[in-house]
């Protein structure tokens, strides 16, 4: 599977477990505990970013250091957010609607992400590149998942 598949394949499953949330049965508590898979698959999803697909596309060319800076700064606003929702409690009245501006946040960071950077991947990547780069990203998925996140 090459670096793209396995992006867009994690961005699909964080928005099936956004959908999760809005329409988790249980109330409360089974919101709360969805929202903790959320910021886990979030928390792995910007560690391989960070670590692996972002420096794969810089080590090509530095034209879009700037899309991968405003990339990263999505990231760490998705961090702070899923951060603060962590030492929320679901009674919060602001708890579902900073829930709701972390999806927002997400969907920019995947709508920028596959319109600027996948693109330039598949582009400056040679097909055997973009698979060794997918088997790392799924390594290291493999590595993170179900791991507690530093400062958490």
């Amino acid at each position: 599977m090459d670096a793209g598949t396995v992006i867009v394949e994690a961005h699909a499953d964080l928005e099936r477990l956004f959908a999760a949330y809005d329409g988790a049965d249980g109330g409360r508590a089974a919101r709360f505990s969805t929202f903790g898979a959320i910021a886990g698959a979030l928390g792995v999803l910007e560690t391989i970013e960070g670590e692996l697909l972002y420096p794969a596309l810089q080590a090509q060319t530095s034209r879009y250091d700037g899309d991968i800076e405003r990339q990263l700064e999505q990231a760490h606003l998705l961090d702070l957010l899923a951060v603060e929702l962590a030492a929320m409690v679901p009674t919060d009245p602001r708890y579902d609607a900073k829930v709701q501006v972390l999806l927002q946040v997400f969907r920019l960071h995947v709508r920028d992400e596959e319109a600027l950077i996948l693109p330039e991947v598949r582009r400056r990547l040679s097909p055997s590149d973009r698979e060794q780069l997918g088997r790392s990203l799924m390594e290291r998925t493999g590595q993170l998942t179900g791991r507690p996140r530093r400062g958490w």
